[in-house]
């Protein structure tokens, strides 16, 4: 088999629906491992493809090991699998906070090891997905990319981004989330209904940036397009700049990524 996914859970059934949706791989080239019996069962009716329980099984027939698994399950998985990880295996690792050179200590004779950051949105094939890696081969980079084009859109950047890119992109959609609220509860307080405010808020946002994106704009220049002299606009955009939004949204994803980084010395400290 061309494939094989160890971990079943919430991402990498996102990707495992991807790759079907789009036909990059056929069924019967995916193995998937995955322990839960019920979550099996879920996945084999669902999907049609073959789910197992045996990661060693799963690493003995399938070329990509994609290791969609927890920062804290990946010391067991690891101990468990590298000893029958050949010079002909790809490792494409998905575990947040965990370093390829961190991988490499356990892992010897891979091909390739490419470590991949996909956050939330990959569930709806919306990802913001980066891919990194040290050594490995262009068939390999290019299929990993491939792969998760299939549930977003794909950067390949150096590895020392990628605690930034964990905090913009994986804890991210938290923050979006927090101005999507206020600006419905701000339409609440003026009188609008919740559900209502709501969807007037979510296509508020998809309209901007579908307009940035066609009209190939910058940010500056939707502020400049909505701020006529003395209106409403600037009026509120003045209390904006005075509270210091953009300051308060970088302070929180800095802050998000320190903290970030600590969790990465503590998982390291586990896995060494």
């Amino acid at each position: 088999m061309k494939l094989g996914i160890i971990g079943g859970g919430m991402m990498g059934e996102a990707i495992l629906s991807g790759i079907l949706s789009s036909s990059f791989l056929k069924k019967e080239d995916i193995l998937v491992s995955e322990p839960l019996e019920e979550r099996k069962k879920y996945l084999t009716e669902k999907y049609e493809i073959k789910v197992v329980s045996d990661n060693v099984y799963t690493v003995n027939n399938c070329e990509y090991i994609l290791l969609a698994i927890k920062p804290q399950n990946f010391k067991e998985v690891l101990q468990e699998t590298s000893p029958h990880i050949k010079s002909h295996h790809v490792i494409i690792s998905i575990a947040a906070g965990i370093p390829i050179s961190l991988i490499s200590k356990y892992i010897k004779e891979a091909r390739s090891i490419i470590r991949v950051m996909p956050n939330l949105p990959c569930t709806v094939n919306k990802g913001s997905i980066a891919i990194t890696y040290s050594e490995a081969k262009e068939e390999d980079i290019k299929f990993t990319k491939s792969l998760f084009e299939t549930i977003g859109k794909v950067w390949i950047l150096p590895e020392k981004y990628f605690d930034t890119v964990t905090a913009l992109t994986g804890s991210g959609p938290a923050f979006v989330a927090l101005i999507l609220q206020g600006f419905t509860l701000s339409g609440v307080k003026g009188g609008i209904p919740y559900n209502i405010s709501k969807e007037m808020v979510i296509q508020l946002f998809e309209g901007v940036l579908e307009y940035i994106k066609s009209k190939n704009l910058t940010f500056e220049d939707i502020i400049r397009m909505t701020s006529s002299p003395a209106g409403t606009t600037i009026m509120g955009l003045e209390v904006l700049y005075n509270e210091g939004i953009i300051g308060i949204i970088m302070n929180a994803i800095t802050s998000s990524k320190n903290r970030g980084s600590e969790i990465i010395n503590e998982i390291k400290e586990g896995l060494l």
